[in-house]
């Protein structure tokens, strides 16, 4: 049980937050930056005054929130089109996964640092955050324009890829074996044949009649639990096969996306959702330590900038190589900037086997959750230019507009 002081600092905490996202859903910015920004806090954060502190508990249950904004993109999912965008989205991954590690690597390497430690942060930077970038789609209602679809695909992909670099990254603290690559090798093949197999079966079945959905569908409270159920469910089996429980929630999604479930369960989950994707962002700010980020705000800042504009140009060039629009790749590549919250599982696990070193740990939570702050800013920077770049004038109802004006 909480103290009377613990319970107050908790309410203060969450009452700053849901105001200022409020403040920043008023004045057309992501209401997200507002929790990260709270947790960030002097007052409140672990560095300030010491009155609120994240454990596990908090971080676990924000690590729920992703699950079910997996879930929901999984009911929400058009299977035509992501079809179509799923070969692109595999192999713009891949590219990243492969260069961005191996960047990281080398600049480790001629700066005399830890070589297999630039690999994992590079891990940890090649994946983008499905929060944020989901959240920025809806704030510029780009989720049904070709970019959004893009991208979409390739945080799916990315997804997907977790699973792999995270064995790898644990196998980089020992030796790296020929048992070990051919286990991670194992383990992306099934997680491509299953979601092939859901996908080719789906596409078929086109709907179904849900086991229970109409009991489901008759009491919101049990409807609630049901499809809460659904989901966790179908994470946890995935997780216990040795895949991601992400991949598990989001195959979850598409077979009630494509039930007599879907609509109640999607008006049903999306309330959970909101609820716990605001403690996942209020707990990327409490993540943050602000002695060291004070500190280290010069380095931090650069590899912001180096992450956050890399990231978008790689994502570019390799959309525009890929022969797409040149609309549709600067919106998805600018929608791919922040870096992923499954990061965090990565810095996890580089740490726990001594892949990453303690300083190279605080580097790299550092920059994460920064560039879960400021990539919906300059995803909103970009939009401003572009406007001013296309009217040829700037004038406040323009810039807050919700979409960009242009072909896809």
């Amino acid at each position: 049980m909480h103290d009377s002081s613990g319970l107050t600092a908790i309410a203060l905490l969450l009452a700053a937050a849901v105001g200022l996202g409020l403040l920043m859903s008023r004045i057309r910015m992501p209401a997200a930056a507002g929790f990260i920004l709270v947790g960030v806090g002097v007052a409140l954060g672990p560095s300030g005054a010491h009155m609120i502190n994240t454990d596990t508990a908090i971080e676990t249950l924000a690590e729920m929130g992703v699950l079910m904004l997996l879930f929901i993109i999984g009911m929400e999912m058009r299977l035509g089109q992501f079809t179509k965008s799923l070969p692109l989205a595999l192999g713009v991954t891949g590219v990243t996964c492969a260069v961005v590690p191996a960047s990281v690597g080398l600049f480790a390497l001629a700066v005399g640092g830890e070589v297999v430690g630039g690999i994992v942060i590079g891990f940890m930077l090649a994946i983008s955050s499905t929060a944020v970038a989901m959240k920025m789609m809806e704030d510029a209602n780009q989720k049904d324009s070709e970019g959004g679809r893009l991208a979409l695909a390739i945080l799916v992909a990315q997804d997907l890829a977790v699973v792999p670099l995270l064995l790898i990254t644990e196998s980089l603290g020992g030796a790296i074996t020929g048992r070990a690559m051919l286990l991670v090798a194992g383990k992306l093949l099934l997680a491509s044949c299953l979601l092939a197999v859901f996908i080719h079966v789906l596409n078929k079945v086109k709907s179904f009649r849900f086991p229970a959905s109409e009991f489901l569908l008759k009491n919101h409270d049990i409807g609630t639990l049901g499809v809460l159920g659904i989901c966790f469910a179908a994470a946890a089996t995935s997780g216990l096969i040795g895949l991601s429980p992400a991949l598990g929630a989001f195959l979850g999604g598409l077979v009630v996306g494509h039930s007599t479930l879907r609509r109640g369960a999607l008006a049903m989950s999306e309330p959970v959702e909101a609820i716990l994707l605001f403690v996942f962002f209020l707990s990327v700010g409490l993540l943050i330590d602000l002695a060291y980020l004070q500190k280290q705000i010069w380095v931090i800042a650069a590899a912001l900038v180096v992450v956050t504009g890399g990231r978008t140009f790689l994502n570019f060039i390799l959309l525009m190589l890929a022969g797409e629009k040149f609309h549709t790749a600067a919106v998805t590549s600018l929608i791919l900037s922040p870096v992923g919250e499954f990061s965090f599982v990565i810095a996890g696990a580089g740490l726990a086997m001594g892949a990453l070193s303690a300083d190279g740990y605080k580097l790299a939570i550092a920059v994460i959750a920064m560039s879960l702050l400021v990539s919906p800013l300059f995803f909103l920077f970009a939009r401003v230019c572009h406007r001013k770049a296309t009217t040829g004038h700037f004038r406040r109802r323009h810039v807050l507009a919700p979409a960009l004006p242009g072909p896809g």
